[in-house]
């Protein structure tokens, strides 16, 4: 916990998701005073078993830092071998087009495998945690205002719910996912035109105005259904790979999350399209058929397991270009989907909810790879699909050749965010370092 030379704050994290939930976990550890407030009652977070979470060895490497994580995996959790891309035509059967398999030397030199679970169970299990080590988690609190004021004058920021009740502290996570109420602080104070961050930069905007919404569905699937089902039993057997399937400005991903669960999940290379709507996490969802209309020209196989999911669920994510992450008193922060516009199915989105410094980057080029995989038919699919088919005559490559296919990869895989802060650390905020003092003991920063 805390020592003698170490401020204790306290933090008011909206949301109790795994942002919100894993921010609690850390912060309490540290000696910090911790409130979640969730909109949501236990009972619905308990009760709600769809959605999955796909963990790259970058998000691993962070999870090994917590009690009980491997025993999870093994438990709850598959393994991904790799990624298999198809293309997809009207009346026709998919066809293999790449792969990208996770070879076990390169895992073993990153130092952690690629693992898919469901969400229930890294919800559970971090939610566990923060009940071990004193996180106060209050329930049923929906959030609908954020107030601050300006040191020293004030009480510090508060949040306040519908009826009125107000919880105060020293710092407000806005873990609040995608529909944010803590992030309109940020986006009034970005509106203002009376003071300008001076560490903002052209470079820390985002690339992405030509995308103003990301779109999204889950359909949840039991194991059982699939097993006794002949043309769907076999993408049971031998490694667990993510199967890609890519259509006409739109992609689907599916894989075995678990014993017990099958995920798939369709996304948007485009703009919304009239009749889709957003949903809350824990919502009842909408009927299958909803996925299913945006799937005409996919593989028999995939329109098949489409119709064994009973409900979807939808994410229509609006994309901020938030120019920083932190309010200019530094009493408002906000983290995962709150912050970030990466796309909610893929690869990295749950990793950035427990790290931040890389995330632009990687909002980018998950955003990039968006809209590769839905490119309609014409020459800039061609080239695509040529270049992913080099993918399929590896075999015995020479390490040249394997080094240009993973070198994407690698370098996000191989990111180490405790490194990035150690590093931070010991160039600009370590005490008795230029430009910095300590304050109440709170390291502090000149901007000057």
């Amino acid at each position: 916990m805390t020592d003698s030379s170490t401020t204790t704050l306290k933090f008011i994290i909206t949301g109790g998701g795994i942002a919100g939930l894993t921010c609690a976990y850390l912060l309490r550890e540290i000696g910090h005073d911790v409130v979640v407030l969730e909109k949501s009652s236990r009972k619905e977070q308990v009760t709600t078993d769809h959605g999955g979470v796909r963990i790259p060895p970058n998000m691993m490497r962070l999870l090994q830092a917590l009690p009980r994580t491997q025993e999870l995996l093994e438990a709850k959790a598959s393994k991904c071998a790799g990624i298999l891309f198809h293309q997809c035509k009207e009346g026709e059967p998919a066809e293999l087009v790449g792969k990208m398999d996770f070879a076990q030397e390169v895992m073993n030199d990153l130092g952690c495998d690629f693992y898919f679970i469901p969400h229930k169970d890294l919800h559970e299990h971090l939610y566990t945690l923060c009940i071990e080590c004193g996180v106060n988690l209050i329930h049923e609190f929906e959030v609908v205002e954020v107030q601050t004021s300006k040191p020293p004058n004030g009480n510090g920021p508060r949040v306040m719910n519908r009826s009125g009740d107000f919880v105060t502290g020293d710092i407000i996570i806005g873990a609040d996912g995608k529909n944010s109420v803590v992030r309109k602080i940020l986006l009034t104070e970005e509106d203002e035109t009376e003071e300008v961050d001076s560490n903002t930069s052209d470079s820390g905007k985002s690339s992405l105005s030509t995308i103003k919404a990301i779109v999204g569905a889950t359909l949840s699937i039991p194991i059982s259904l699939l097993k006794s089902d002949p043309e769907l039993e076999p993408l049971l057997r031998g490694e667990n790979h993510w199967m890609v399937y890519m259509g006409n400005g739109t992609s689907i991903a599916m894989a075995r999350y678990g014993p017990d669960l099958y995920l798939l999940d369709l996304t948007y290379g485009q703009q919304p399209l009239p009749g889709d709507e957003d949903s809350e996490w824990l919502a009842r969802g909408t009927p299958a058929q909803t996925v299913l209309d945006r799937a005409q020209e996919y593989d028999g196989r995939v329109q098949k397991l489409i119709n064994l999911g009973k409900r979807s669920h939808w994410n229509i994510q609006t994309v901020h270009a938030l120019p920083r992450y932190v309010s200019k008193f530094n009493q408002v922060v906000v983290v995962g989907d709150a912050a970030h516009s990466m796309y909610i199915n893929g690869t990295h989105n749950t990793y950035q909810q427990i790290q931040q410094k890389r995330t632009r980057a990687m909002e980018t080029s998950e955003m990039n790879t968006m809209l590769l995989l839905g490119i309609p038919p014409g020459i800039e699919r061609e080239g695509r699909n040529s270049g992913f088919k080099l993918t399929l005559h590896l075999d015995g490559a020479d390490d040249a050749t394997l080094e240009r296919v993973w070198a994407g990869y690698v370098a996000q895989f191989d990111y180490d965010a405790r490194d990035a802060v150690d590093e931070w650390w010991m160039t600009w905020a370590r005490p008795g370092n230029r430009d910095s003092s300590i304050i109440g003991g709170v390291s502090v920063i000149s901007t000057q």
